[in-house]
């Protein structure tokens, strides 16, 4: 159930990749796509702005990361869910260091 919910209406980004060595899941870049929105949201509120620039960056570094976590880590073999689980805890590894990287770069700037 949840799994349909997660999938439901995002497009398939994955053909992007080529399918080949690079290939990414459709289901993996439907969970990035999400957790990306959701966590640039959370992000906007520790980095500086940018204007209406802030939103779109936080979420692109956020997706890249993301899905650079799961191409990275597409032959790690955990002992839980292939389809669901693993995903999104690499895309929540990824995420962080997307998150991280914006924090650093785009810090308040305290004025005094």
């Amino acid at each position: 159930m949840l799994e349909d919910l997660l999938t439901i209406g995002l497009p398939s980004l994955s053909g992007l990749f080529g399918g080949g060595g690079g290939y990414v899941a459709p289901d993996t870049v439907s969970l990035s796509s999400l957790f990306s929105g959701a966590g640039a949201l959370i992000l906007g509120k520790f980095t500086g702005t940018v204007g209406s620039l802030t939103m779109p960056l936080n979420y692109s570094a956020l997706f890249l990361s993301a899905l650079a976590a799961n191409w990275l880590f597409r032959g790690l073999d955990l002992p839980i869910d292939q389809h669901l689980q693993q995903p999104m805890l690499v895309t929540l590894g990824g995420m962080l260091v997307g998150a991280f990287s914006m924090m650093y770069w785009m810090r308040a700037r305290v004025t005094q």
